[in-house]
């Protein structure tokens, strides 16, 4: 919350704990208590984010902080699948179909949910400060932010 208040750069962070956290999935790291301790990191600290006037909604709106939206979603669901692996003492191939058909379904969801709110401009562009890092002929006339996307 004190990062977000105090300091812009607090998407990067974000970014990057969101990326540690789905790193840790491939590594095949994944516990109860990883599982704990990114959630409540993302929904305790989004909570806090929204409270900040200047940020607003934007954790769940812009597109530069979705991807730790997205591993936080993933994150449920993978906790999800292995609740139902304890439950019903899965063997490993029937919780890796129980994987794919939870994800398969949530991608459609989720695509489902973004096709319908896209045209109503629920997400914001991506801001000039990541177009800069792609597009070197973006200059935005705020020096600030133009240093800022050089680097």
């Amino acid at each position: 919350f004190n990062m977000v208040a105090a300091w812009g750069g607090y998407i990067f962070v974000l970014n990057l704990i969101g990326a540690h956290a789905a790193f840790l999935v491939l590594l095949g790291r994944f516990s109860d208590k990883v599982y704990m301790a990114y959630t409540l990191f993302y929904v305790v600290g989004t909570a806090l984010a929204i409270q900040v006037p200047v940020v607003g909604w934007s954790p769940l709106k812009s597109m530069e902080q979705l991807p730790a939206c997205a591993v936080f979603l993933g994150y449920q669901l993978l906790q999800y699948c292995e609740i139902q692996r304890k439950k019903n003492k899965l063997s490993r191939k029937d919780a890796f179909k129980l994987r794919i058909q939870v994800a398969v379904s949530a991608l459609a969801a989720v695509t489902l949910i973004v096709v319908a709110v896209t045209p109503n401009g629920y997400f914001g562009p991506i801001s000039s400060r990541v177009r800069g890092l792609f597009v070197p002929h973006t200059k935005t006339g705020n020096p600030l932010v133009d240093s800022v996307a050089e680097h």
